[in-house]
């Protein structure tokens, strides 16, 4: 096991920035070790160090006081790091529940707000963090890795009948097509979930970890949040949303709704119809890699079959 500590000790002999400041461990995290101080974080990823470069060069493309500013990046005792200002706030899933309705008012303003930045940056290409690589059509990175996905998904015989009704929608050439068509690619964070935003209590204060970004197409954050309510729906069902995550996406939800990011209906729905195929086709991978697969398998089947996703639209 690594000795963090012996490793930031040895980062703040290197950056005179940092001699002065006290690093702990943070509240949260979730693929990174992190560490902060009062100005500071420094995040680890020693498991997959091109993966934290491709997220330092991403974010350097990005000038917005909510996105953490890299400072630095480098490499001691074979530990892969990033240094980046430390925004302020906690992130919401710890306060959402005690705070005010004004207050949740204002963040998801807020939130809506930094989605239309988000729109307004756009680039000639697509690629993504994740992945590394660079996509002729976006379509190309939805089902990236796809097949054989489903190849190890078939293997449990009781994911038979959702694969067909995935299936269905994912080889529909109709709706395949709308991914097709050629337009500048606009920035996505890819997980905009109330683990990685920070807010003061009334103000949002923070977008972290940006390792789901890319430069895509414009819809993809609307889309994954309109499943994050779908899911969060399911844990507030199961009496485990402990966070109030529903009661935040539904918010977020209806606001997005009521602004002008959704101009054509109709185009929205069936764009999204695929994409969700694909989410549940990727919650279908995690559960036969988790420690309860069949467990997992049968609660995603019970949500799918609930509303059919061959017609169902969430929206």
């Amino acid at each position: 096991m690594k000795n963090y500590p012996l490793i930031i000790k040895k980062i703040k002999e290197q950056f005179a920035i940092l001699k002065e400041e006290h690093f702990v461990v943070a509240q949260s995290g979730t693929n990174y070790k992190v560490f902060i101080s009062n100005n500071y974080v420094i995040r680890f990823r020693d498991d997959n160090p091109k993966l934290l470069l491709r997220e330092v060069n991403f974010l350097k493309q990005l000038n917005h006081v909510l996105i953490p500013k890299i400072l630095l990046f480098g490499e001691i005792d074979q530990s892969f790091f990033m240094i980046e200002n430390r925004l302020s706030g906690k992130t919401i899933n710890l306060v959402w529940k005690n705070l005010s309705i004004k207050n949740k008012k204002n963040i998801i303003e807020q939130v809506v707000k930094f989605l239309q930045y988000q729109k307004t940056q756009k680039r000639d290409h697509i690629c993504s963090v994740k992945t590394g690589k660079k996509y002729k059509r976006f379509l190309d990175y939805l089902i990236d890795g796809i097949n054989e996905k489903i190849v190890d998904i078939k293997k449990f015989k009781q994911t038979n009948d959702i694969i067909k009704d995935l299936l269905l929608i994912i080889n529909n050439q109709e709706i395949k097509s709308l991914f097709n068509i050629k337009t500048r690619a606009t920035l996505i964070h890819g997980d905009l979930i109330i683990h990685n935003l920070l807010t003061d209590g009334e103000n949002l204060t923070g977008v972290l970890d940006w390792e789901l970004a890319l430069w895509g197409d414009s819809d993809y954050d609307l889309f994954r949040l309109f499943y994050y309510k779908e899911c969060a729906k399911a844990y507030k069902e199961q009496g485990i949303d402990k966070t109030f995550e529903f009661d935040y996406m539904d918010r977020l939800v209806k606001m997005i709704l009521k602004s002008d990011f959704v101009k054509n209906k109709i185009l929205f729905q069936k764009k999204y119809q695929l994409v969700r195929a694909i989410f549940y086709i990727n919650a279908l991978y995690w559960a036969i890699n988790s420690s309860s697969p069949k467990k997992n398998i049968n609660e995603i089947i019970v949500e799918w079959n609930k509303k059919s996703g061959t017609k169902y639209l969430h929206i």
